[in-house]
């Protein structure tokens, strides 16, 4: 179990978002490959976040935020206060969170297809 304890907002502000993302799962007691599995995203995709070899699209970050349990602005930017779930979270809110994952998931496949199609169309 982490030692993350619930930090005021001034303090959040002097981490970045991969550190946010670190301390939100580690209160959750997830390891990477748990979060992963319910974003739908590979262990070293998270791990490159949290370590800020890359950021998560922006896209993802309600969606991250869902499912940890933790505000968009928070997430973000530290903006707001932390405020763990109380036993891992709500399983509804994070089973929305993973369908919207799911539906921006489609929707990036449609906007491919539809690309390729009118590349196929102008040959």
């Amino acid at each position: 179990m982490s030692s993350a304890q619930p930090a005021s907002a001034g303090n959040d502000m002097d981490t970045g978002i991969g550190q946010r993302i670190r301390q939100a799962r580690e209160t959750l007691e997830w390891s990477e490959e748990d979060l992963a599995h319910r974003l739908g995203v590979t262990p070293e995709t998270v791990v490159e976040w949290e370590q800020s070899d890359r950021d998560p699209r922006s896209n993802r970050i309600v969606t991250l935020a869902g499912v940890l349990g933790v505000s968009a602005h928070w997430l973000l930017d530290g903006s707001a206060d932390f405020a763990p779930p109380a036993n891992g979270g709500d399983p509804a809110v994070a089973a929305r969170a993973q369908l919207e994952s799911i539906r921006l998931k489609v929707h990036e496949l449609k906007l491919l297809m539809d690309d390729l199609e009118a590349q196929l169309d102008a040959l």
